[in-house]
């Protein structure tokens, strides 16, 4: 038995099952119930944990996805009926069959009441009424997966990735139904070991691990439940809430043809710097640089060292630094379907991480002849190569000269099938095995040397490095043919595209990877190959590829690897950490954000992006990060790429990013591929999204302290509205702002607001909720609606996030109800916020059954590192007429103005202490 199981459980267990097997009628009111190899455990009223152990040893011990244990008692009345174990908290109540095995429908229900009447769940029953999860990614996702009419509750159809033959899996049942129940399913799950020091795979095979939520039409609280089960949302640095800029999507191999290219290397250290710079002098605010794969040094085979485009990484870094500019780079630490090294054996970290993993150094040849000069190509578009029999008799084919290292559609051939021919003199004196390398070879192909066909090693995607031992088929001292056909990969083309191409007497050394659940292996990757980097100046890691990198039966890999990214991110650095990882199901919500992966730049893809940011908020995943503007596709229609801005500046995250192939395309979301207007609107729209750094911030603290997520669907706030459940694609950002972004080239939008006093965010227009209404939007504006009583804060104008003292505050006022909002501030990079070192800022309206109107700023209440003494407000008052009167703590108010064109009344408050009150009355 494993160290981590309940030892006592099977005794208790035995014992229970002879009361129940004579028919006693027991009694009993305590909140774990066992019977023979079933547990119950109400962890609350309507939360019960369902515990099916074949062996009789229950697990006590947290799981990688279940963190709390010890919950406050809960009074469970129990007994024993025909055979039946019946167990109530009075709001909850399970009936299992006694001595009756695994649960099943015949032998478990749970019964619950709502306002809606008794309900019942059986095992294996479908939840049509669930609202939806969340996908491992939207990775290729494209009209063609988005069928029209698509439930918003769906993932897309037939989408994979291409190449690692990933089928995406449609999303698990979310938390949120309106049948008013939810089950996570927690029976495979690895547990922590006795020291709580790392994981271990489950013993035995059978175990039920379930954790049943009923609640009825109350949506928050099942979120609440399972934050308190599988762990809170944390609190992210401030600064990931500020624009995001994402470039050097390529790979840099050494020695390859394009990285001799001038045309190549142009794409370097200066040009992103030029890059920014222009961000920066267009006036275009962003907190983070996020680099792609073109940092590493050989490409997808891993490379921690920097590649020769940043020839002064640490210059790079202060050079960022010195503008306000954060870094993340990207990593790939592991694909599904691949035999692909996580680490390059060139790398300058090889030789170290060998070491300390207990692997022998890698043996290097000492027969070498390079075969990258003197090939020869022919074409054959009709597929005659085989049935001619051109590796007998190569002088059937006419062959052409080519180069190694481009497709050779890029060198004037066309064609989707070809064949390379080297024709080798070999010495008469070779080395007892003489192995073929092939460094790269798009698509598929085959091997021919001196007419034999020889099988070459394979791995299934990138398809890097192959090698072939072709010993049993060289004629040493005289010459030799190796002919290689070759089926190209679609538009890119096909080919010999990467060295070494060479004979060696070695075979490749083993790859170099980590199963990142093995903590030593996982230890080695993160302080060899991370904390270095981290050192440097890096602030957070973008954990791409595929599906994670684990190991352990039953572990969810994406989830893992993100937790060891974060966790040690967290550690080394002593401040908040953060990463761009993909979603790996429950307990994503403590390792933020999201990153949703490579879509396609079209009008179904954002649609979609819009409800599954949405319902990212069912299973409380409340940082999704989309590449804003559509990954796969050229210059997009400025249409379509405003759309995309506007509503990535009210989600959750706001990071642009594109495919980009160096140096023919350059980065084509940058504002100035759309000219002046491009220019003009990410402005507008950047400089808005950093202004509303305060308000997003606070709900940010909310999200860690609720269990609510920043951008929520309409049916989390309004769960017995009808109308909630259709407006799939609009949201609230907050509790104040209603977003419905345009998602017609036309530029038109039907819109239901929920009951209440609306005022659009932009124009003052004042709506009557309750109704759906009809409306066109010119390419620049969006529909954004605040709540009558909202009031939102917001920070000055600013390049970046801490660009200033936070000092001085706007302060947006729409009258038509009270309203309340408590401002939430710390240092937001640290941890002292879990010490207490916050502080709230109470914001209060009132209307007064005279007309008055009062705006109360309380005192500041908390302390924190850079907090501001005194600061100063500029109130902006959203108004039908200007005021008669302002007034400043009972004085009138002489630096105020009336904006007729805005409808707004503006009043600067002078700066005083934060621990002073101020109260604005008007009428």
């Amino acid at each position: 038995m494993a160290p981590s199981l309940a030892r006592g459980s099977l005794r208790l267990g035995l014992l229970a099952l002879a009361l129940g097997a004579v028919g006693c009628e027991e009694r009993g009111h305590s909140p774990t119930v066992i019977a023979g190899r079933v547990r119950l455990e109400f962890l609350t009223p309507t939360l019960v944990r369902l515990e099916y152990a074949p062996d009789g040893a229950f697990v006590d011990a947290p799981t990688a996805v279940v963190q709390k244990r010890s919950w406050p008692a809960v009074t469970v009345a129990t007994r024993h009926r025909d055979g039946w174990l019946i167990a109530s908290s009075g709001q909850l109540t399970v009936r299992y069959k006694l001595e009756s095995g695994a649960f099943a429908a015949q032998n478990l229900e749970l019964t619950w009441q709502d306002a809606a009447g008794t309900h019942r769940w059986h095992p294996g029953e479908k939840d049509a009424l669930n609202l939806g999860g969340l996908t491992y990614s939207l990775d290729h996702v494209s009209a063609d997966n988005l069928p029209p009419g698509l439930p918003a509750t769906e993932g897309p159809v037939n989408d994979s990735i291409p190449g690692i033959d990933l089928v995406l899996p449609q999303p698990l049942p979310g938390l949120l139904s309106r049948a008013g129940y939810a089950l996570v399913d927690d029976s495979r799950t690895p547990l922590w070991n006795e020291q709580r020091t790392w994981i271990e795979p489950r013993h035995g095979s059978g175990q039920q691990d379930w954790y049943f939520f009923a609640y009825g039409e109350d949506l928050q609280q099942p979120l609440q439940a399972y934050a308190q089960l599988c762990g809170p949302i944390p609190m992210v640095p401030r600064y990931v809430l500020a624009p995001m800029v994402t470039d050097m999507n390529f790979e840099y191999f050494p020695g390859s043809l394009e990285a001799r290219d001038p045309q190549f290397r142009r794409y370097d250290q200066r040009h992103v710097q030029d890059e920014l710079a222009r961000l920066r002098a267009s006036g275009i605010p962003f907190d983070t640089l996020v680099l792609d794969f073109a940092w590493h040094n050989y490409g997808w085979d891993g490379g921690y060292d920097w590649s020769p485009l940043f020839p002064e990484p640490q210059a790079f870094l202060s050079w960022l630094r010195a503008r306000g500019i954060k870094l993340s780079l990207n990593d790939h630490p592991g694909y599904i379907h691949t035999d692909e090294s996580i680490l390059s054996l060139e790398d300058s970290h090889a030789g170290q991480v060998l070491k300390d993993l207990g692997r022998p150094a890698s043996v290097w040849p000492g027969f070498e002849l390079d075969l990258s000069q003197h090939w020869s190509f022919a074409p054959d578009a009709r597929d005659a190569g085989l049935s001619q029999r051109w590796y007998e008799d190569p002088a059937r084919a006419r062959w052409r000269p080519i180069r190694i290292g481009l497709p050779w559609q890029a060198q004037g051939y066309a064609g989707q099938l070809g064949w390379y021919r080297a024709s080798i003199d070999l010495p008469a004196h070779l080395p007892p095995r003489v192995i073929l390398y092939l460094g790269a070879v798009r698509r598929a192909y085959r091997l021919f040397v001196n007419g034999q066909e020889a099988q070459p090693s394979r791995i299934h995607w990138p398809q890097r490095l192959t090698h072939t031992d072709i010993t049993r088929f060289i004629r040493p001292g005289t010459t030799n043919e190796i002919l290689v056909r070759v089926e190209a990969e679609g538009e890119r083309g096909g080919g010999i595209l990467l060295g070494p191409v060479a004979l060696r007497d070695v075979e490749p050394p083993p790859r170099i990877a980590f199963d990142l659940s093995n903590r030593e292996q996982a230890q080695v990757s993160m302080r060899d190959l991370h904390g270095p980097l981290l050192d440097q100046g890096v602030d957070f890691w973008w954990v791409d590829g595929g599906s994670g990198a684990t190991g352990m039966p039953g572990l969810n890999a994406q989830l893992w690897t993100n937790k060891v990214f974060y966790d040690y991110t967290q550690e080394h650095s002593g401040r908040r950490a953060f990463i761009l990882g993909r979603y790996g199901d429950w307990g994503s919500e403590r390792y933020p954000g999201f990153f949703t992966g490579d879509t396609y730049s079209q009008w179904p893809v954002l649609a979609y992006e819009v409800a599954f940011t949405a319902r990212g908020g069912n299973v409380l995943v409340p940082y999704i990060s989309h590449d804003i503007g559509g990954f796969h596709g050229g210059r997009i229609d400025f249409n379509l790429y405003a759309r995309w801005i506007e509503f990535g500046v009210f989600s959750p995250l706001l990071r642009l990013h594109s495919a980009h192939a160096n140096p023919r395309e350059g980065n084509l979301r940058m504002p100035w591929q759309y000219g002046r207007r491009g220019v003009e609107l990410m402005r507008r729209y950047f400089t808005l999204r950093l202004q509303l750094l305060p308000y997003l911030y606070t709900y940010s603290w909310l999200a860690h302290r609720d269990a609510l997520p920043l951008l929520r669907p309409l049916y989390l706030a309004y769960p017995r509205l009808e109308e909630a459940y259709h407006a799939s694609q609009e949201y609230l950002l907050g509790a104040e702002m209603l977003v419905a972004p345009v998602l017609d080239p036309a530029g038109n939008v039907s819109i239901w607001l929920p009951p209440g006093e609306w005022i659009d965010f932009f124009s003052g227009r004042h709506y009557e909720g309750d109704r759906r209404f009809s409306a066109h939007y010119a390419v620049d504006e969006t529909p954004v609606f605040v709540r009558a009583g909202a009031l939102i804060p917001q920070q000055e104008p600013a390049l970046y996030s801490d660009a200033h003292p936070l000092d001085r505050l706007f302060l947006d006022v729409y009258p038509g109800a009270a309203g309340h909002f408590d401002l939430y501030e710390d240092d937001g990079v640290t941890l002292a916020f879990d010490k207490g070192e916050s502080a709230l800022t109470g914001l209060s309206y009132t209307e007064g059954l005279d007309g008055a109107h009062t705006l109360t700023i309380a005192p500041t209440q908390g302390v924190f590192q850079g907090q501001p003494r005194e600061r100063a407000w500029q109130v902006r008052i959203h108004a039908a007429a200007a005021p008669a009167e302002i007034r400043i703590d009972g004085r009138p108010a002489t630096a105020w103005r009336w904006d007729a064109a805005h409808l707004t009344a503006e009043v600067a408050l002078p700066s005083r202490s934060i621990r002073t009150a101020t109260e604005v009355t008007w009428h």
